[in-house]
């Protein structure tokens, strides 16, 4: 019993797979890049939570949970609110409410908390100094579309 996995057919496909692609390896790079620098440059704010709740993410392969808080600090003498929980663009997501839910403990509504600003994009501070493997997971996913939709190319 032979398993055949078959890619695009057809230039318009296969071109449309490849673009595909590059976008998902191009924006794990980028989220990749904007997470380092985010951590790498972060400076030190008091904050204060305004905010926190566990959002229900559908998804094909299922439901999972992703942690918000949303929270006020000051920069350079400038007013901020923002609900980044994570550094970077992408968000992180959880297999159960309590598991996104335990990632807010303490950060109750009303206490004063630690973020991270930095400092060449200061609206995007965050609550937790931690690296995700999701920009990684993103261009893999991208570099197997690329290479799925060549190998189907050279086949024709």
């Amino acid at each position: 019993m032979g398993v055949e996995i078959n890619g695009p057919s057809g230039t318009f496909r296969i071109l449309l797979t490849v673009v595909i692609g590059f976008g998902a390896i191009g924006y794990g790079g980028y989220s990749y890049t904007s997470q380092t620098s985010a951590l790498d440059s972060a400076v030190t704010v008091n904050a204060t939570i305004v905010s926190t709740s566990v959002e229900t993410v559908s998804q094909r392969r299922g439901t999972e949970y992703r942690p918000q808080a949303t929270f006020n600090y000051t920069y350079n003498r400038k007013a901020y609110t923002t609900t980044n929980v994570y550094p970077g663009p992408l968000s992180r997501e959880f297999g159960s409410p309590e598991e996104a839910s335990a990632q807010l403990d303490g950060f109750e509504s009303g206490t004063t908390v630690t973020a991270y600003v930095p400092p060449d994009s200061p609206n995007d501070a965050f609550l937790k100094v931690e690296r995700s493997n999701k920009p990684f997971l993103l261009a893999g996913f991208g570099v197997l579309l690329v290479l799925g939709a060549l190998a189907s190319a050279l086949r024709d």
